[in-house]
């Protein structure tokens, strides 16, 4: 128990740590005659890493090395006025992180509080998945937390509770430990008997449960105190097609099917068929045998400028290798047609899909490029984007060691929710509202809240759709 114990707490005191230098420890050189500290940056060095080493906040690096703002790069060099920094006292962090079972937070009675209760399973040789989970979203957190720390604002305490997967044990602190009760939100655990447990206990009170790890969870429908940060399964069909319609107004709907595969989305296929049928549109169904052929196509004509958008009933990668490389065919014929003198409007081909899609790597990924392909996403994963990279620079240098690679990544997972969460209590002047401010957006999620009922509790309602580009990036919006 100790050991990890001892981790938990020594990534929170580095919160603090990281602002106690009076002065730059860096050289001195003068330039024009003024004299300047100055650093050359090293191979992925973040600008957030740099502020934790020097004490200094992100605004202060930016705005005396402009060209930082876009990121660092190898070799950059970086000044700093001498006198300005010679006496320089760092401003302490406002977001005191503590491990509830090692040290007792020393921050006023009324500060308001944001609860981790997790299987981190202190003291155990087991080492589940879950365990990993949790203490890597904490640590997602935790970068969250310093991060905000020197922003100014009200104090925000955020304590740390083993749960063990024990619900028995969690009924029993709950209703002894103060550090538990006065939670305005508690961000529980996967374990559905667990989470069922802390959702009743908080029920009537002003302490919100957050859940962003059990998608199936169906608790906040009935419990005005729980909020599914995770847009469920059957509004998430009815709000891709309501995208997908919106994107392409004027495009049949192609579903294609594997007569001998896998068809895992023939639920969601079924929702958009009768979504379209619904207003007089009968999609088109083709069904192939082992592998998708160019002749299976032949039923689509293409002579007067149609244009489909083709569904596939499973999003598998196996499944996806058998059809991809023809529907990559036929799009390059079409714009082939474009350059022929006797063809009006070319016709068009878009490829929809799923969130299962994000996780592909390789030449996949890049036929999903090539395709232009839209898929729907409780998540968007751009791990190339500046502030992913950022904060996988970041773990790396806290903690030692990279994110687990995931989708969706766990670690931002943790620094979303806990950014949304401190700039909530903020802007409520230490109260949590589900609904104000009305959306969020992070780097990985974006959290919109709306209640389900008048005896329920909160459903995220955003939903990504996300466009692969041909120059290999990709671009999202919420739905």
């Amino acid at each position: 128990m100790k050991a990890i114990s001892r981790i938990l707490l020594l990534a929170s005191l580095a919160v603090a740590a990281a602002f106690t230098a009076a002065a730059l420890d860096l050289p001195v050189k003068k330039i024009k005659g003024q004299q300047y500290y100055y650093y050359k940056v090293q191979k992925n060095e973040s600008i957030y890493g740099l502020s934790k080493r020097f004490g200094l906040t992100r605004e202060e690096i930016v705005r005396h090395n402009p060209s930082a703002a876009d990121g660092l790069k190898k070799n950059m060099m970086l000044y700093f006025p001498y006198e300005e920094y010679a006496e320089h006292v760092p401003v302490d962090p406002d977001v005191e992180v503590v491990e509830v079972a090692e040290v007792e937070p020393e921050l006023p009675a009324t500060a308001p509080r944001i609860t981790v209760m997790m299987p981190f399973n202190l003291g155990s040789s087991a080492s589940e998945s879950s365990s990993k989970m949790a203490l890597e979203f904490y640590k997602g957190l935790l970068i969250a937390a310093d991060s905000l720390a020197s922003r100014g604002g009200q104090h925000i305490e955020i304590c740390v509770y083993d749960t063990r997967n024990d619900p028995a044990a969690v009924r029993t602190a709950m209703a002894t430990d103060t550090i538990l009760t006065r939670s305005a939100v508690i961000i529980a655990p996967d374990d559905a008997a667990t989470l069922n447990a802390i959702g009743e206990i908080v029920r009537g009170s002003s302490t919100y449960v957050l859940n962003v790890l059990n998608f199936r969870d169906t608790t906040y429908l009935t419990n005005p105190n729980m909020m599914l940060a995770n847009i469920p399964q059957q509004l998430m069909y009815e709000t891709a097609v309501k995208g997908l319609r919106m994107e392409m107004p004027d495009y049949t709907p192609v579903i294609i099917r594997s007569a001998t595969g896998r068809n895992d989305k023939e639920s969601f296929t079924a929702y958009l068929t009768e979504s379209y049928r619904a207003d007089g549109i009968e999609p088109i169904e083709i069904e192939y045998n082992t592998n998708l052929l160019s002749a299976d196509l032949d039923v689509l004509p293409t002579d007067a400028g149609q244009k489909y958008v083709v569904i596939p009933s499973s999003g598998s990668l196996a499944e996806f290798n058998k059809f991809a490389h023809v529907l990559k065919s036929m799009r390059d014929r079409m714009a082939a047609s474009e350059f022929e003198d006797n063809v009006a409007e070319p016709a068009r081909l878009a490829v929809f899909g799923y969130p299962d899609w994000t996780a592909f790597r390789g030449d996949a990924q890049d036929l999903l490029h090539k395709l232009e392909a839209t898929i729907f996403s409780r998540f968007y994963d751009d791990f190339n984007g500046f502030g992913a990279r950022n904060i996988e620079a970041d773990f790396k240098y806290w903690y030692g060691s990279a994110m687990t690679e995931s989708i969706p990544s766990t670690g931002i997972m943790g620094f979303d929710a806990g950014t949304y969460l401190i700039k909530n209590l903020r802007a409520n002047d230490g109260q949590f509202s589900p609904t104000n401010p009305e959306s969020y957006s992070g780097i990985q999620s974006t959290f919109r809240f709306e209640r389900v009922n008048d005896e329920g509790g909160y459903v995220n309602t955003a939903l990504y759709l996300i466009h692969y580009l041909p120059t290999g990036r990709m671009s999202a919006r919420v739905l």
